[in-house]
């Protein structure tokens, strides 16, 4: 019976994933650099991976250099900043339905109760303290009509028409 609603519960997140108007105004939360764009490096897996993870692709590897910046995907508030054992992160109320979570940041350069437009540096790339590899990247999630992994949806869909800025 478990399994059932399991199932169900997966085949509604695919529909709505499908059916959610995402409105205007969004951007990458990582800007390209010159010669190499930012990619989704890892997608959204339900129910391992409720976000996507992003880097670079240069010379067959994926990188994130140091001072990696991390921009707001929307204009918003910032909803909380905070630190746990995944290195600090970043939760951005976009109004309803959206808000956007930002993890694994080396820093953070706003602050709970602060307005960002689409685009501003929130901070800056780092890497999962859990991780053994020490892989630098931005894990990104988007929260729908709620907050927390039960609310994530596949940003992945979307991103293609996100609005891009270059990192110089």
């Amino acid at each position: 019976m478990m399994d059932e609603y399991l199932l169900l519960a997966v085949i509604i997140m695919l529909v709505m994933a499908d059916t959610i108007d995402w409105g205007g105004g969004w951007t990458w939360p990582v800007p390209d650099r010159p010669g190499s764009p930012a990619l989704v490096t890892n997608p959204f897996k339900r129910p391992a991976h409720l976000g996507v993870d992003i880097m670079y692709r240069e010379g067959g590897q994926y990188v994130a250099p140091v001072g990696t910046p991390v921009l707001a995907a929307r204009a918003g508030v910032v909803w909380s900043t905070g630190k746990t054992a995944r290195g600090q992160n970043v939760v951005l109320d976009h109004g309803a339905p959206f808000a956007t979570f930002y993890q694994h940041l080396e820093t953070v350069s706003i602050s709970k109760g602060q307005r960002v437009e689409a685009g501003q540096q929130i901070g800056t790339m780092g890497a999962d303290p859990t991780d053994p590899q020490g892989l630098r990247h931005l894990h990104f999630a988007v929260w729908y009509k709620g907050n927390g992994d039960s609310s994530s949806v596949d940003p992945g869909r979307a991103m293609p028409a996100w609005r891009r800025s270059m990192w110089t």
